[in-house]
């Protein structure tokens, strides 16, 4: 293969680097972080804080380690956007509530998320998104270890 290509490659992937700065620009918050808070902001409710944060489906969804959740919600709760309690009703679960200034940085930043995604997606076409997301979907298939 030419490595011209190659070199392109790493290029382009280290541009879409771009995405998260544009957040974090605004935000100051990384897209990760963005991930996991808005997660525990979305299913949150008033009367109770969040219980059962799935760990596991974070660590899917973000394709990330146990420890890398752990240090992305040590990372938010520094920056005072959750707080961990002893669960009251079970000792050995960590009851994890979103602030009221979390909760605004997780409305900020998905607001500022949904407005890239919308610019990329007028810009870009929503045929050439689906065909990208696919190819990349596969190439994430490709650079998976066992």
């Amino acid at each position: 293969m030419d490595p011209e290509w190659r070199e392109q490659f790493f290029t382009v992937i280290n541009h879409f680097r771009k995405l998260e700065a544009a957040l974090m620009a605004e935000c100051d918050i990384q897209i990760n972080e963005m991930v996991v808070l808005y997660s525990i902001a979305g299913t949150c409710c008033r009367e109770y804080p969040c219980m059962n944060l799935n760990v596991p489906k974070i660590q899917e969804r973000l394709c990330i380690s146990k420890p890398a959740v752990s240090y992305i919600l040590n990372s938010l709760e520094k920056k005072n956007y959750i707080t961990r309690e002893i669960d009251p009703r079970d000792r050995r679960k960590v009851s994890i509530s979103v602030t009221a200034e979390g909760k605004a940085v997780a409305e900020k930043s998905m607001g500022k998320y949904e407005e890239l995604w919308s610019e990329i997606l007028e810009r870009f076409g929503e045929e050439n998104m689906k065909k990208l997301v696919g190819l990349l979907q596969e190439l994430d298939t490709c650079t998976e270890t066992e």
